[in-house]
């Protein structure tokens, strides 16, 4: 008799998991939806760019999206940037810009940082993008087109 029982709940247990199971399968295909395209790695870049303070970089940062140049630019206070600079060992404090954009807009971005930013030596620094979230990525695509030919 308990070898019995014992084999019932057995069954059952395995027969609950197994319905729960093949439930959770289904809606996590169902929620995913079709499958996400596939990223082309490099396509996009990161560019860095150090500015003395948040007022300057927000406004950098506006006129950057305002040109299509970058389709987000998130703006970080409180950095402590440590450099030599003529000879001698400086440390301030700085805003830093971590800006979206395309590879092949990253000329013409660190060029129009360096005709609108306020030190006479701009930081443009750039990283391509190896793998992103492809909704994102998309509608990074559609806000920064193709540098025009």
């Amino acid at each position: 008799m308990f070898l019995t029982c014992t084999a019932r709940r057995l069954t059952s247990s395995v027969l609950i998991r197994s319905f729960f199971l093949s439930s959770t399968i289904a809606v996590a295909t169902m929620a995913s939806g079709p499958a996400a395209p596939h990223y082309e790695a490099g396509l996009h870049s990161i560019a860095y760019v150090t500015t003395p303070n948040e007022n300057s970089a927000k406004e950098l940062a506006r006129k950057i999206v305002e040109q299509k140049l970058a389709a987000c630019v998130n703006v970080i206070p409180g950095l402590t940037s440590v450099y030599e600079w003529e000879g001698k060992i400086n440390e301030d404090s700085e805003t830093l810009l971590m800006i979206k954009t395309r590879t092949s807009r990253v000329d013409e971005l660190s060029k129009f940082v360096r005709e609108n930013h306020p030190y006479s030596v701009a930081e443009v620094i750039s990283v391509p993008i190896e793998n992103g979230n492809p909704p994102y990525m998309d509608w990074l695509s559609r806000t920064v087109r193709e540098k025009k030919t």
